[in-house]
């Protein structure tokens, strides 16, 4: 053999043990394969179909566990004919899996199929694992086929022997005729039951073989005739997604009086057979019938269609679950509802987030927020309220009349330049705003009434200040507090880190609302009405009315 020749054969050898492992594995066969021992056995390939030829797919066979393709040598025992696995003969230690590999040079599968050899049942022609079954009914003419031998001879020309309990039949009665392949029994009898072999020769290679198939046979009485009832399907609708897998199950109850004997097939809606289908063998795959007595009354009968992947084409159709005696129901798959649990679970749970976080942000920039909202969003108009005033200011007294008193400097400069000449606010301040003249408790008790706010201003107690009126802060407290329930503003200049020589009402007050802290020296930036400290005492405060004041004095940053 030339060199190049055989490293070619190498070559496939390689390719072929490669592709057994990397193909698409399309699992087992669902039947077996039985036959006696000596006899041949014919494994046809489970995935091959002849379209395939025309794709230029080659078969190759692999015995479970090994790498290398079993070969095609007619001489030896085991060897690959086309797309069949051919055992000439089968003996016992051939029981064993077996895989066909399918492939071309773009796609490859595998699928594997079991082959069962057994020997004779002692004192007879047959193994009972491998008997057929078949059933018929008295009084009714009986025919039985010789099972799955199309692939091994040509029933035109075989002489076919027929046995019965392995004695020979005389095929020359009225009882019995035989043509090509089928035994026909004229009238079923109870005593017609029985195990009934064929047998034929099978030639290969000079050597004549023995093929025979068994099949057990059980007559039952005829029934009488009537309408099956078909469980399932139901005339119903199928919602399921594009590519899945979907197995529909034709199942009819037939009753002791049903017709001898019935068949169920799928079709489509014009009555065609489910093959005739453009994706049958494809995508589609109707499985076999099996039959189930659960009592002398009834039996059943299931046939399952498979689709592999639902395909759009399979959308909208009615798939006809049928019977020979004209019974049918239908099967219809529809496209899913939308389902919207998902979207529906990621939007609240964004809600809510969305709401904690506003919540949070509202609370952080609170101040801010409500003071936009005051400067752009409400009207400025002026309230109706019948109040002059839009803060009543108290404040210690500096008993020394030190000019230079930083309590003095605050509320009598700063307070008024900030509030009254940038923000418009309306303030009443004790001994600037009085009369000299009147009374004082009417004016403070005029004044307090007046005043949509109470602002009072703390600092640290000490001999040199102190709220030195004593009635001013009685009747400014029971104004707020009692009579007309007036907002008080407790505004610390200082840090008071201790306020137990406070009154009470002033204790009372801060533990409920807080205070606004002074922090800094009276510089430039500070008088900005949006630093935080006049921010905050703004928010407290009554909206910003749209009218100036005059007759105030005011104060620059050169006069602090």
């Amino acid at each position: 053999m030339p060199l190049s020749l055989y490293a070619f054969i190498l070559c496939l050898m390689y390719l072929s043990s490669s592709k057994a492992e990397t193909c698409q594995n399309e699992g087992e066969e669902f039947h077996r394969f039985f036959v006696v021992n000596g006899q041949p056995l014919h494994l046809p390939c489970p995935i091959y179909h002849g379209s395939m030829t025309e794709n230029n797919f080659s078969v190759s066979w692999y015995k479970y566990g090994s790498k290398n393709p079993i070969g095609f040598d007619r001489m030896s025992r085991i060897h690959q004919h086309e797309n069949y696995l051919k055992f000439i003969p089968a003996v016992l230690e051939d029981s064993e899996w077996y895989l066909c590999v399918l492939g071309n040079s773009t796609q490859c599968y595998q699928k594997g199929s079991k082959v069962e050899v057994f020997n004779y049942d002692e004192g007879v022609c047959y193994s009972k694992p491998t008997l057929y079954p078949a059933e018929g009914f008295t009084d009714q003419s009986i025919s039985l086929q010789c099972p799955h031998m199309e692939a091994y001879f040509d029933d035109t020309s075989t002489k076919i022997e027929w046995f019965k309990d392995c004695i020979p039949l005389n095929l020359s009665s009225d009882q019995y005729y035989a043509i090509k392949n089928a035994l026909t029994i004229t009238k079923g009898t109870k005593e017609n039951e029985g195990k009934y072999t064929c047998e034929a020769p099978y030639y290969f290679n000079g050597t004549r073989y023995k093929l025979s198939r068994t099949s057990d046979l059980v007559l039952r009485a005829p029934l009488k005739q009537s309408s099956p009832a078909i469980i399932n399907p139901t005339n119903n609708i199928m919602h399921v997604d594009l590519g899945s897998f979907v197995s529909v199950t034709c199942t009819v109850l037939f009753k002791k009086e049903s017709v001898a004997f019935d068949f169920i097939y799928w079709t489509l809606e014009d009555g065609d057979l489910i093959e005739n289908y453009v994706g049958y063998n494809e995508w589609i795959i109707v499985g076999d019938l099996y039959t189930n007595s659960t009592n002398d009354n009834e039996h059943w009968l299931t046939v399952d269609l498979n689709f592999t992947a639902i395909r759009e084409e399979d959308y909208n159709r009615t798939f006809f679950c049928s019977t020979t005696s004209g019974s049918r129901a239908f099967i219809m798959f529809k496209h899913p509802d939308p389902n919207f649990q998902g979207f529906l679970i990621v939007f609240f749970v964004s809600l809510v987030i969305v709401i904690v976080i506003t919540l949070i942000l509202f609370k952080i920039f609170k101040v801010d927020i409500v003071l936009f909202y005051r400067s752009n969003c409400v009207a400025k108009v002026i309230l109706n309220d019948g109040k002059i005033y839009d803060a009543y200011v108290m404040y210690p007294k500096n008993t020394n009349r030190n000019s230079s008193y930083t309590m003095d400097i605050f509320a009598l400069k700063v307070l008024p330049e900030v509030l009254e000449r940038q923000c418009f606010y309306r303030l009443f301040i004790f001994g600037r705003d009085d009369i000299p003249g009147q009374a004082t408790v009417d004016v403070i008790d005029n004044a307090i009434s007046q005043s949509r706010r109470l602002v009072i201003i703390l600092g640290n107690t000490s001999s040199e200040y102190r709220l030195e009126n004593d009635f001013e802060q009685q009747i400014a407290m029971y104004d707020a507090l009692i009579r007309n329930k007036t907002k008080v503003i407790l505004l610390e200049l200082e840090r008071i880190a201790d306020y137990s020589n406070m009154p009470e009402s002033i204790k009372y007050i801060k533990q409920k609302q807080g205070v606004v802290r002074w922090k800094g020296e009276f510089t430039e930036a500070n008088l900005s009405t949006s630093s935080k400290f006049w921010k905050n005492l703004r928010y407290r405060l009554p909206p910003e009315q749209p009218q100036s004041v005059e007759d105030s004095n005011y104060i620059t940053t050169d006069d602090l």
